[in-house]
């Protein structure tokens, strides 16, 4: 792996007009998505009229976006990311402009569902990560965690604003959630074409030869596998998640059994993305002074102590006022290692190594609600929330462990290496 250390200094993101015009883009596509997201299962109840139809719409859209996740990386490596970003977003505009179509003709079924569903999973897999590659191209590497931590601020408005839009416009009219994606994706057209950065992907290094396209596809893997900082993290990773997603749904599926009103539980998403807000703020200033490695530490740690009372009791002050705090804490985290990690992936290797990531983070994860249920169904609530406890500390342990991690500097003085896949 070969390294050098950061030259350029850390800028106002608000100064940089390609990083505006990215996120101004890549909100769009997210607030769209949001809105549509939340109304689709609804929408697919409402054609079908069974449960189990409106579920298996959204879960085979998840499907089909993991199968092509990861041939999406090499497209996303192979071509201009602003070309795999503009045929993104007419994609969508098209596929969602037709369901609002169909739903005002009274024609949208469920097999034009599926069909939706299926077509917003391929577009899905195989280019969003066509965004997150192209912001490396935008910001500076030192500017890299800053700006992810920016975008889980963002992240936590469109949470806010999302669902309640869309609850609305369905109260309009069915086609209206529709509608609003295919606008978003009309938007972050726009916006995308105001990017004037070259966003072709950048081979610093000479190719040995012409891969095929199975060996492309397993370049992300092994880019993974040849850092033993990456095969140290990412199980951390993938813990974590694994954790709050059992955490959650258990939490969710308890207090509901309570008789808890819906609303209230509602409030748990709300706090957390407020906190997300606030938290976006303060990791500006954590970013660009704590060094890298002692704060992903301390927040992993933090984040531990923090769930412990969820585990434990249930109460709805309690639940928020920890969900809370986790918002808070979760920009500054995200922010230091997902700058870090876009930072050692070689800019040819961004769309494949992410796939990969993103992959291997969404399998166990994805598993766990239900896992929860069974769980809450046969051993009940206290063995359920107590065995998620385990998940959170382990990944702590994973990352104080690491030598190299705990080593990491602050952004501005980062060893960028050359991962090889």
């Amino acid at each position: 792996m070969r390294t050098h250390t950061l030259s350029t200094a850390p800028t106002r993101l608000t100064r940089n007009r390609d990083y505006l015009a990215w996120l101004a883009a890549d909100t769009s596509w997210q607030f769209g998505s949001a809105v549509h997201g939340f109304a689709m299962t609804l929408i697919c109840y409402a054609v079908t009229g069974s449960y189990a139809q409106a579920g298996a719409i959204a879960t085979v859209s998840t499907i089909v976006s993991m199968v092509v996740m990861v041939p999406g990386g090499v497209l996303v490596d192979r071509w201009d990311r602003r070309r795999s970003l503009m045929i993104s977003c007419a994609l969508r505009m098209v596929v969602y402009a037709a369901a609002a179509t169909a739903w005002w003709a009274g024609v949208l079924t469920a097999p034009l569902l599926y069909a939706v569903g299926v077509a917003s999973g391929v577009v899905t897999g195989l280019f969003s990560g066509a965004s997150d590659a192209a912001l490396r191209s935008v910001v500076g590497t030192a500017d890299l965690p800053r700006a992810v931590a920016s975008n889980q601020g963002r992240d936590g408005a469109v949470s806010l604003a999302a669902p309640p839009l869309s609850g609305l416009l369905m109260g309009a009219s069915y086609a209206l959630p529709f509608l609003t994606a295919s606008i978003g994706s009309l938007l972050q057209i726009l916006c995308t074409r105001r990017i004037r950065a070259d966003l072709r992907p950048r081979h610093d290094r000479p190719s040995p030869g012409q891969d095929t396209w199975h060996q492309e596809m397993l370049a992300g893997f092994r880019t993974i596998l040849g850092s033993p900082l990456l095969r140290r993290i990412l199980p951390a990773l993938i813990l974590v998640n694994a954790g709050l997603n059992a955490l959650y749904t258990g939490v969710t599926l308890i207090l509901t059994g309570r008789g808890v009103p819906a609303w209230r539980i509602g409030l748990i998403d709300s706090v957390m993305a407020v906190g997300m807000l606030i938290g976006a703020v303060l990791a500006q200033r954590l970013i660009s002074r704590v060094p890298t490695g002692r704060l992903v530490v301390t927040i992993f740690i933090a984040c531990t102590a923090v769930l412990v009372p969820v585990a434990l009791t249930q109460s709805v002050p309690v639940v928020l006022a920890c969900f809370g705090v986790l918002g808070l804490l979760v920009p500054a985290v995200n922010g230091a290692m997902g700058g870090y990690l876009q930072a050692i992936i070689p800019d040819e290797l961004q769309g494949r190594a992410l796939a990969a990531m993103h992959l291997v983070q969404m399998t166990l994860p994805g598993l766990m609600p239900a896992a929860a249920g069974v769980a809450l169904q046969h051993l009940g609530a206290g063995p359920t929330m107590a065995a998620t406890l385990i998940l959170f500390p382990a990944a702590a342990i994973l990352m104080a462990t690491h030598r190299e991690l705990r080593a990491l500097p602050t952004p501005d003085r980062w060893e960028i290496g050359t991962v090889e896949p």
